[in-house]
């Protein structure tokens, strides 16, 4: 019985360290596609803009780096792809402000904010300022 459960705790490991990986390539190939666009937006005549998306991405990246829960990380990663999409679809970079009806945020607080705020926006707002 020992050596069945050495075994399924190796393959437990080995399970782990694959998910790992294919987290670890999703977030590469998110930021190296943003690298790419950014320098893409520049060759359009953008280079403010382009300078953004760089220094956002790097700032962001840098932010979350030690992040080491798999369904934040997912998060993150849908966080980033809705940015870049929504980026393409406006030919603007900057956030996009969200809409909530008119009073709500300041009536409720902050609470109320984290509530209606969209996934591209929640790397904006620190979690502690949600307390």
């Amino acid at each position: 019985h020992t050596h069945d459960r050495h075994v399924l705790l190796h393959s437990d490991i080995v399970r782990e360290r694959s998910a790992m990986a294919s987290t670890r390539s999703k977030v590469l190939a998110l930021y190296k596609d943003i690298m790419r666009r950014a320098r893409i937006w520049e060759g359009k005549g953008n280079t403010a803009e382009s300078e953004y998306i760089v220094s956002e991405a790097r700032k962001l990246f840098r932010k979350n780096k030690d992040i080491e829960d798999n369904s934040l990380i997912a998060e993150k990663i849908e966080e980033g792809e809705s940015r870049v999409e929504l980026a393409e679809h406006y030919g603007n970079p900057y956030p996009r402000m969200y809409y909530a009806q008119p009073g709500v945020i300041y009536k409720s607080g902050n609470r109320a904010r984290k509530k209606i705020n969209p996934n591209y926006m929640h790397s904006y707002y620190d979690e502690d300022e949600f307390k």
